[in-house]
């Protein structure tokens, strides 16, 4: 089973907070993001209880991690829409939008499959939770605008989104002049 996390860090811990996340044994992938929420995580295990498990004793226990929400990725036959051509679900990368999509009662399974059916949607997830879907838009987000407004929220069905935007995150070194070093 997967499922996506959405953490909040405290101000100057980052760093830290993908550099303990990264030694998880069921995180798949964690980034830095732009938007509501610091950091999406991708993570994996047997069942929700054991991915709920991890996140309470593991996940919390990071230093700088203030808040979690989990989105529980919904199994594409649960929708009718597994087998041949079923939507593959977004792996987490860097320079990525990921937008998460509000649906009209009913309308999930249609609008996983025509966003799987779009050139420039690279993953598709139907979750449980606030959102009904997220989709990933493996483009920087000067292109992946475009393709959010312009193809996504267009979609029959699509009542509202919300969009992270990955980044490739380097905490940056300080500016010292020669002199520091003496102190």
């Amino acid at each position: 089973m997967d499922a996506y996390v959405y953490l909040q860090v405290a101000p100057g811990h980052m760093n830290g907070v993908l550099s303990g996340l990264a030694s998880k044994s069921q995180v798949r992938r964690a980034v830095a993001v732009v938007g509501s929420w610091d950091v999406l995580m991708h993570v994996e295990g047997a069942d929700l209880s054991s991915i709920a498990t991890q996140i309470l004793s593991e996940i919390h226990h990071v230093p700088g991690v203030t808040r979690t929400v989990t989105a529980p990725v919904v199994p594409p036959d649960r929708i009718g829409i597994a087998g041949w051509g079923a939507p593959q679900a977004p792996a987490i990368i860097g320079d990525a939008c990921y937008v998460h999509i509000k649906a009209e009662a009913g309308g999930a399974g249609g609008i996983a499959e025509r966003l799987g059916d779009m050139s420039d949607v690279a993953g598709v997830a139907v979750l449980g939770g606030e959102y009904d879907l997220m989709a990933c838009v493996a483009q920087p987000w000067e292109v992946a605008s475009g393709v959010i407004l312009e193809e996504i929220h267009t979609l029959p069905g699509v009542l509202s989104t919300d969009t992270l935007i990955s980044i490739v995150y380097e905490e940056p070194e300080e500016d010292r002049d020669q002199f520091s070093s003496w102190t």
